[in-house]
């Protein structure tokens, strides 16, 4: 009888150990799978604490040959063990300081259906690159198999939780060149279409929420309002004959970059040449696979 008290104080302290404050109450781990699933979040801390200590043999022996799998910002299923020591994981130059230097795993649940658990839980990431620590918040479920040697990880999937990307597209972010490219080549096209009463290409570069804030305005531009303002400038026989963007600055927060330029133009309309000098705010969002101009404002000199 001592014996069987024994037990269920250790399979009661197993299910205190599982508990985590301030989760949600109901959880579906049952009595008799706690041992299991104590061994389950014990691998899964070994995991983390592999990636702090950069030990990539222990990733290797806790991940299955024919492991399946996401990781964040991964576009395809990376398949298998080699996929996931080299797509996964980090380069085996890291050194330990570097990359994940610790982390708090929360909210952990498992579900079994006989030898296979899908685990899932919430991990905060304390991460150090160039001498700066930060912490972002993961959310994953992990899928583990019981094998002769025990429980191992057989499939992942590793999201940003929602409060993780919700900082990310608010913190400042550098452009590479090609997306400058993209976002220079977009801006010359609404300037030059506006200007040569283009309205088809204007339409396919300005969003229908399209808001600006025009030369001599007192009001604000809408897209129908600069369709008509480039049909009519076209109508009288105004041309572009010169645009330059002497200084251009760029600010970029997840999808969206802001322009601040100065500008330069020459037009011929009715018999006369007119230049133009001034400065420019102007918004671009990435839609698929294009940015469209969703605002400006203009500050002629």
């Amino acid at each position: 009888m001592l014996r069987g008290m024994t037990s269920l104080i250790r399979l009661s302290l197993m299910v205190v150990m599982l508990a985590v404050p301030g989760t949600a109450p109901a959880q579906s781990i049952p009595p008799e799978r706690a041992a299991d699933a104590a061994l389950i979040r014990a691998q899964i801390e070994d995991i983390c604490r592999a990636f702090v200590d950069k030990d990539r043999k222990t990733l290797t022996a806790t991940h299955g040959k024919d492991w399946r799998g996401f990781t964040p910002g991964s576009d395809h299923v990376i398949r298998g063990l080699d996929g996931y020591m080299n797509e996964a994981t980090f380069d085996p130059a890291t050194p330990k300081g570097v990359g994940m230097v610790g982390y708090r795993l929360s909210d952990f649940d498992v579900v079994f259906y006989g030898d296979t658990a899908v685990a899932s839980f919430l991990l905060d990431v304390d991460v150090a690159y160039g001498g700066t620590t930060r912490t972002q918040r993961l959310t994953l479920l992990d899928v583990f198999h019981n094998e002769k040697n025990g429980w191992i990880q057989v499939a992942s999937n590793t999201s940003l939780h929602p409060e993780e990307l919700a900082r990310r597209m608010s913190q400042p972010r550098m452009l590479d060149e090609s997306e400058r490219k993209e976002i220079l080549t977009a801006r010359e096209a609404v300037w030059r279409a506006f200007f040569a009463g283009d309205t088809a290409a204007l339409t396919n570069l300005l969003p229908a929420e399209l808001i600006t804030i025009d030369r001599g305005s007192d009001g604000f531009g809408t897209r129908a309002s600069n369709l008509e303002a480039s049909r009519g400038f076209a109508a009288r026989g105004g041309t572009l004959t010169r645009l330059v963007f002497p200084r251009t600055e760029f600010q970029a927060y997840g999808s969206t970059v802001i322009l601040y330029t100065t500008y330069e133009l020459d037009l011929q309309a009715d018999g006369k040449k007119t230049t133009e000098r001034g400065a420019a705010t102007e918004v671009f969002v990435r839609q698929g696979d294009r940015w469209l101009n969703t605002g400006w404002q203009l500050a002629p000199r």
